[in-house]
């Protein structure tokens, strides 16, 4: 269990990064930073793979790979879009404090799937969980200036958590259950898959919404190029190719109900960034709320490990 915790930890450690390292990333929206993290993964991706193929090794049927396509459909383009939608017409906050709650619906989803603990241990750290994301969101939840946006915010709030929940389950499925393939290896064919999404999306902006692509910015050299290469780096290589074959770890060792609520650890990392990159300390409320969730989260494992420990003395 302690390599599986590593494993969640590290990943959202670096999964933090994506809140802050956009904000370096100026001249250029959400789309295209989407876009040039998923570019850079699947390039490198591609590098690696064909590194690879000349080694002799990362060689997978064809089933395993029309699962890779799937998956990264679901896990990139689907749910990045969705988060996409949702900070735009509703409120970051509101958006958090929804697509915060994906540590529980994996909890619960995930344990209804595998039957790993009984849901009344996962009721405790939940409700602490869901308390922590409340006291972090609430206060700052303004009012959107369009009903109907912020409707569509919702909806799309709703479809990204959907998604990711589902994409969690299934993955940490996938690799229980084929335990031939390589946690580094599933990483890089996501990425491959991944490469060939973004093309695809890529071509479709070109043809439908070409007069919104300002392709200067891309052959202009200067400082926001330079930041904007750099920030897709970070997000493709780190977050996502490191950040992905670390949370596979945590999928394999880890029972998904438990990397679940590990989670939240991203969000808890995610604004210590913030906060450091500004210079001060998070306000008092915030610290409460980042508490409760480090509170949850231990109370979880604790279940866990008890749980164990019972089932290996029956």
């Amino acid at each position: 269990m302690f390599k599986g915790i590593a494993c969640a930890l590290g990943a959202c450690l670096i999964w933090g990064l994506i809140f802050v390292i956009p904000q370096f990333m100026s001249g250029f929206t959400a789309i295209e930073v989407t876009l040039g993290r998923y570019l850079l993964y699947g390039v490198v991706s591609l590098l690696i793979f064909l590194q690879l193929q000349l080694q002799g090794r990362c060689r997978y049927p064809g089933a395993v790979w029309k699962r890779a396509f799937y998956f990264s459909l679901i896990s990139t383009i689907g749910y990045y879009t969705f988060v996409v939608l949702s900070l735009r017409y509703a409120t970051p906050a509101i958006s958090a404090l929804i697509l915060g709650v994906c540590p529980i619906t994996i909890a619960f989803y995930g344990n209804f799937k595998q039957k790993e603990t009984t849901f009344r241990s996962l009721l405790l750290p939940s409700a602490l969980i869901l308390l922590s994301l409340v006291i972090i969101n609430v206060p700052q939840i303004q009012e959107s200036a369009s009903l109907s946006s912020y409707i569509l915010g919702l909806v799309c709030c709703f479809l990204a958590l959907t998604t990711w929940t589902w994409y969690v389950v299934a993955n940490s499925r996938f690799l229980k259950n084929h335990k031939e393939v390589r946690l580094s290896d599933w990483s890089t064919l996501i990425g491959v898959a991944t490469l060939a999404w973004v093309i695809v999306f890529t071509l479709i902006l070109g043809v439908f919404f070409e007069d919104q692509l300002h392709m200067e910015k891309y052959v202009t050299f200067g400082p926001e190029l330079v930041r904007f290469l750099i920030g897709s780096a970070i997000l493709g290589i780190l977050c996502s190719w490191v950040g992905a074959s670390l949370w596979n770890g945590a999928s394999l060792y880890l029972p998904v109900s438990l990397a679940g609520q590990l989670i939240i650890f991203e969000t808890v990392f995610g604004i210590s960034f913030v906060y450091l990159l500004e210079g001060h300390m998070p306000p008092v409320i915030e610290s409460i709320g980042m508490a409760v969730l480090l509170i949850a989260v231990a109370y979880g494992v604790r279940q866990f490990a008890k749980n164990k420990a019972h089932r290996s003395l029956t």
